[in-house]
């Protein structure tokens, strides 16, 4: 019988072969995470030149949604807030990836458990009496966003790589003086005048030192988890 094992040559040429496959993969970039913040350590950007569009706040859409967890989660109430709630501008440069957009969030103006919104996301449009001025109280209050002392949440561009159509933005969020990074997937649409972006992420309340408010030694609370969609509408401003 012959032997099929391949000879000493031949895995020495494969295990030489797969070494250099591996050191040429040492200089591919890491994949972006999305979902995923990491501490602010890049340096922000300078503001760029070029064509400025400002945020149409009433045409701009914002919502978070906030689910329960633990072992009680069934007894509790997924909630969603939101409103035109967004502010900010936003820069195209002449070189596409040199472009750049600041936003805030005014934190004391989010509506919380529109009708509409409920059915959206899959939720029971109506709630318990007092279900909801409760949770907007207890989300507004100086244990969690605290409005009197950090009214805006601030959302700042790093950089950008992709299609114009679909890049991916590397953003910082300020939230209650605590500044964490996220990689955030957008589609953009330009239209004469306006700009459209619209887009959705996650993040956790506790990246950004927030306590999800629990009850019951832990077994009904709100889940830590928070899940955003926006739909950013922006006009040229000159």
């Amino acid at each position: 019988m012959h032997d099929k094992r391949p000879s000493v040559k031949a895995r020495l040429a494969w295990v030489m072969l797969t070494g250099l496959m591996l050191a040429g993969c040492q200089t591919t970039p890491a994949p972006r995470q999305i979902d995923a913040t990491r501490p602010a350590e890049v340096s922000v950007p300078e503001w760029p030149g070029g064509r400025e569009f400002l945020v149409d706040a009433e045409a701009s859409e914002l919502r978070i949604v906030v689910e329960s967890a633990g072992r009680l989660a069934r007894f509790g109430h997924p909630h969603v807030l939101g409103g035109p709630v967004l502010s900010g501008r936003v820069v195209l440069a002449e070189n596409w990836t040199d472009s750049a957009f600041e936003l805030s969030i005014r934190v004391a103006d989010l509506v919380l458990d529109k009708p509409e919104w409920r059915i959206a996301e899959g939720f029971p449009p109506e709630l318990p009496d007092g279900a909801i001025e409760e949770t907007r109280a207890n989300l507004l209050s100086a244990a969690v966003l605290d409005p009197a002392n950090h009214p805006s949440i601030d959302i700042r561009s790093l950089s950008l790589i992709g299609p114009d159509f679909q890049p991916d933005l590397d953003v910082r969020i300020t939230l209650r003086g605590e500044s964490r990074d996220l990689t955030v997937p957008v589609s953009l649409v330009l239209n004469g005048d306006t700009l459209i972006a619209t887009g959705r992420f996650a993040f956790l309340q506790s990246d950004f030192g927030l306590e999800p408010f629990s009850a019951l030694g832990g077994a009904l609370a709100v889940a830590d988890e928070l899940l955003v969609r926006f739909r950013i509408v922006a006009r040229a401003s000159r």
